[in-house]
């Protein structure tokens, strides 16, 4: 038996798996480190220890087994896989065409309900307006999640959540349903209101339909990956005028508008 090709697969794979699973938990907390150096040097370990595994076994004395070889293949993949995704982490800020002081853009869409919606139902209100990316970005279910978890603080300054993204209304109603949201899903598939507020990521690596499915309050789902336009993801805050009263973006899809930071706009701008 190869044993040191077994124990190196086994310690690459492991590496690859506990590390993953650390930084996708930090995802539904709110948590998700600003700097990914740590993260990918781990991956980077995990992939190299699989690549050693696959080497030692197809060199080194005795019989490695196919266990060796799917493990370290396991490791090769998902490290690599995620290796990559941190590479497209970037947004390309800069070409929003509202700022603090404009007025609110008038635009119409439909709820996830498949209900018509236009922007003059906002009059009289204050509204916290969502750009996101879909309802399969774990980074934006969990942002959504601590929005709808501030709803009683948010209401004590007559503040509603309003979240807009490119999904169909059925796949919002799949994601509305599935994180349990109390307020609108709005569907923009042709992103002719994101183009509009000038909020387009315009070549974006993301999955094709949401998922129903949930693991430790991160969605997880089998659809394919591929590169499309979407919303960058882009927090309005607005008052009962149609005045917009904060703007926050980020040039990093996985940092989000905190709920800290959030209420402080909030107190802010209405005291």
């Amino acid at each position: 038996m190869n044993t040191a090709a077994i124990l190196t697969a086994m310690a690459g794979f492991a590496i690859v798996l506990i590390s993953i699973i650390l930084y996708f938990r930090t995802i539904p907390r709110g948590t998700v480190p600003e700097k990914v150096g740590g993260f990918a040097t781990k991956l980077i370990i995990g992939v190299a220890l699989s690549l050693i595994g696959v080497y030692l076994g197809l060199t080194g004395e005795g019989m490695a087994g196919a266990l060796t070889y799917v493990l370290a293949s396991l490791g090769i993949f998902f490290g690599g896989f995620i290796l990559w995704v941190l590479t497209q982490r970037k947004t390309p800020i800069g070409e929003i065409k509202v700022a603090v002081g404009d007025n609110l853009l008038p635009f119409t869409s439909m709820t996830s309900e498949g209900a018509a919606f236009d922007s003059s139902e906002l009059s009289g209100k204050r509204t916290l307006l969502k750009f996101f990316r879909g309802g399969w970005c774990p980074y934006c279910s969990a942002e959504l999640v601590a929005f709808d978890a501030m709803k009683d603080e948010l209401a004590k300054h007559d503040v509603s959540v309003l979240a807009l993204s490119k999904d169909t209304p059925e796949q919002a109603e799949i994601h509305k349903t599935r994180d349990g949201l109390d307020f609108p899903l709005l569907s923009d598939p042709d992103l002719k209101i994101i183009r509009a507020y000038g909020v387009e990521h315009h070549k974006a690596l993301g999955q094709t339909k949401n998922t129903k499915l949930t693991i430790g309050g991160v969605p997880v789902g089998l659809a394919p990956f591929k590169f499309e336009a979407m919303a960058i993801p882009t927090t309005l805050l607005i008052d009962e005028t149609g005045t917009i009263r904060w703007v926050d973006q980020t040039d990093d899809y996985r940092l989000r508008s905190s709920s800290k930071r959030v209420l402080e706009a909030v107190k802010a701008a209405f005291g």
